[in-house]
């Protein structure tokens, strides 16, 4: 197996795992994949620069507004395990009025964006770093468009 190809099955392993957790909407998972010292932006919902306490509150409010979240991963590239590229599709039912995310109850929006994902070894970890559960996402920056319904 090929350096290249070792790095993207790695890649796109961790990068399952993390989605599983999203679509779960299961927030403690989703957190643990993050590191305590976490810079996080989500460009389309005008969230910039969160830590890892405002990202927890960003992701209750998020599942709190959607009735369901289903994400579809197009691609994930990168050059290392610290930094990649995870292109996606979302589509969120909205489970009540959020005006902020611009959700009315019961209508779905899809999103297509991307998500550039900054990686580090989990502190203590001074391994090669071949477990995927050993990585912590330090920084992420969303971009993302789209509309409602639709597919």
């Amino acid at each position: 197996m090929s350096f290249s190809t070792s790095l993207t099955a790695f890649l796109e392993e961790r990068q399952s795992h993390l989605t599983a957790a999203f679509e779960a909407g299961d927030v403690d998972k989703i957190l643990a994949f993050y590191d305590p010292e976490l810079d996080f932006s989500d460009h389309a919902w005008h969230a910039t620069h969160l830590t890892l306490s405002q990202f927890h509150s960003f992701l209750d409010s998020t599942y709190t507004s959607t009735s369901s979240l289903r994400m579809e991963t197009h691609s994930v590239t990168g050059t290392s395990k610290e930094f990649c590229v995870w292109e996606w599709t979302l589509r969120v039912m909205a489970g009540a009025d959020d005006p902020i995310r611009g959700l009315v109850k019961g209508k779905e929006i899809v999103l297509r964006g991307a998500s550039l994902h900054w990686w580090k070894l989990r502190d203590g970890e001074d391994g090669d770093g071949e477990k995927v559960r050993d990585w912590r996402i330090v920084r992420e920056a969303d971009y993302a468009c789209g509309g409602s319904g639709g597919h």
